[in-house]
């Protein structure tokens, strides 16, 4: 059934036809298409009528930036070229825009820091690619020039209290009297800054002062944390999650033999490509399973990639049941090689690779269903600590139960729950990896996850930390060092704070 919305930006596009010389026009129907969610319709309407204003710099800008949301970056990138290429005003905007589609769209940072060092050379100083680099050095596991760079934000902009921020993760605190404790915790105080920066500003805070060990100021912080972030996010819906849950049973409730998808045929490209799904808790290990993996020469680390989470907000608004029972066999085929093809715009052509996301744990019946040779490797951590560490984190609206320790409590045995029904519905296509085994024996414990991959063991995993490849996630700064066995028990450092 047809919205109002829809209905206007039907109306809008039928206008276009008859007029598509009108740069307003089409300006006015691609932002009505943007505003109502439908991102790739905003798109594909101008890059239909982009032809007949070729010429104009900003038409060419605005192309890509509708292309940029609707993640057709390769062409995002043609377009912002053609714009600087028109000679648009504020160039450096634009370098800025194409590195940030090589970074985080791309996932190719030498690509992302050639387009913001390009910005610089436009306009030195300007702190949108400053920062941004920053953050390209940081994936890149380089603290000096992360640091480096943040520290030239500071200075570009003393009032950007994200800087200082996100100084804080490339810096170990010594002391109480450090002076970006001693700045921070004015950003905390100051009731002038927006509260979603205090909440940044008191989490650094936690981090540093459990640098220092000290622990009781720490837990202060990141309570302090916590407490502001559940303000700006619905609670946490334990109902809603349990029955997620139910419903993951029910649909894939059988022991897996051959997928929908599979009983017609393999989607094209699934007989070189061999998905290895990483996933389990956030901040149970997963990105230093990754990394171990990666530094094997028969696997591509993918990173985070968006694929299926952007595909399952589209079917959770008809239901998962109501999108399984109107997938054709050939459709669920065309999702595993669109999947695919996706893979390959951002790592080329490659047999094993590895795609990870925390959360990819409740989309595993599903992703089964289109890649039917897709492996699942699941982490977990002894809980307490697992559950500090996501305390200790800042994690998005989806996350809410984040912002309380009962909560993530709860939902770890919820997703505890799932990883047994998992266990019996892919068998052996499900390997479960212990961080705190992992960290005492790791060529034990990665070694037998290679075997069930049909890999072999190499020495080359232990030295992961040496990679020269970009991490994106929390554990940026952990899986750039050595194995260590410190952060196993460390919720004993806060047992006094711990909900009884």
């Amino acid at each position: 059934m047809a919205t109002p919305e829809s209905q206007q930006i039907e109306a809008g596009y039928q206008r276009l036809v008859a007029a598509p010389e009108q740069l307003n026009l089409l300006d006015q129907v691609a932002a009505l298409a943007l505003q109502a969610g439908a991102t790739q319709r905003a798109a594909d309407i101008y890059l239909e009528f982009i032809g007949h204003h070729s010429q104009h710099a900003g038409a060419q800008f605005n192309c890509g930036y509708y292309c940029r949301a609707a993640g057709y970056y390769q062409q995002a990138i043609e377009h912002y070229q053609q714009a600087l290429a028109l000679g648009i005003s504020q160039p450096e905007e634009v370098h800025t825009n194409i590195g940030v589609i090589y970074n985080e769209g791309l996932l190719q940072n030498d690509a992302a820091i050639a387009a913001f060092t390009a910005a610089l050379k436009v306009k030195p100083g300007y702190v949108p690619a400053l920062y941004n680099l920053a953050n390209c050095y940081e994936q890149n596991g380089d603290k000096v020039a992360a640091a480096r760079y943040f520290t030239e934000v500071i200075k570009q902009a003393p009032d950007f209290a994200m800087a200082y921020v996100r100084l804080a993760d490339v810096h170990r605190a010594e002391a109480a009297d450090d002076p970006l404790i001693v700045k921070l915790k004015q950003l905390v105080e100051e009731p002038r800054l927006p509260l979603t920066q205090r909440i940044d500003a008191a989490y650094a805070l936690g981090k540093l002062f459990n640098d220092c060990q000290a622990y009781a100021e720490a837990w202060q912080f990141y309570q302090q944390a916590n407490e502001w972030n559940a303000t700006t996010m619905p609670a946490w819906d334990a109902d809603k999650q349990r029955a997620l849950l139910n419903t993951l049973r029910a649909e894939f409730s059988a022991p897996f033999a051959v997928s929908k998808a599979a009983a017609d045929a393999v989607a094209e490209g699934c007989e070189s490509m061999r998905p290895v799904f990483v996933c389990g808790m956030f901040r149970s290990g997963s990105t230093l399973v990754e990394q171990m993996l990666g530094a094997h020469t028969e696997i591509v680390s993918g990173g985070e990639l968006e694929f299926f989470p952007r595909l399952w907000r589209r079917i959770e608004t008809q239901g998962l049941s109501g999108f399984l029972q109107q997938q054709s066999n050939a459709e669920l085929a065309q999702l595993g090689s669109d999947y695919l093809n996706f893979v390959r715009e951002r790592l080329g052509e490659v047999s094993y690779f590895t795609d990870k996301r925390p959360d990819t744990i409740w989309l595993l019946g599903l992703i089964k269903q289109v890649l039917p040779q897709a492996k699942f490797i699941v982490t977990r951590r002894q809980p307490l600590d697992n559950a500090l560490s996501v305390y200790f984190t800042r994690l998005g609206p989806a996350m809410s139960y984040a912002n309380r320790f009962e909560d993530i409590l709860a939902f770890m045995e919820m997703e505890r729950e799932l990883l047994a029904h998992w266990q019996t519905v892919f068998g052996d296509h499900l390997q479960v990896v212990d961080y705190d085994d992992l960290v005492v024996d790791p060529e034990r414990e990665l070694g037998a996850v290679l075997r069930g991959l049909g890999l072999d063991w190499q020495e080359q995993c232990l030295d992961f930390h040496q990679r020269a490849n970009s991490v994106r996630t929390a554990s940026v700064w952990q899986v750039r060092q050595p194995l260590y066995q410190s952060s196993s028990g460390r919720w004993r450092n806060y047992q006094a704070f711990l909900p009884k």
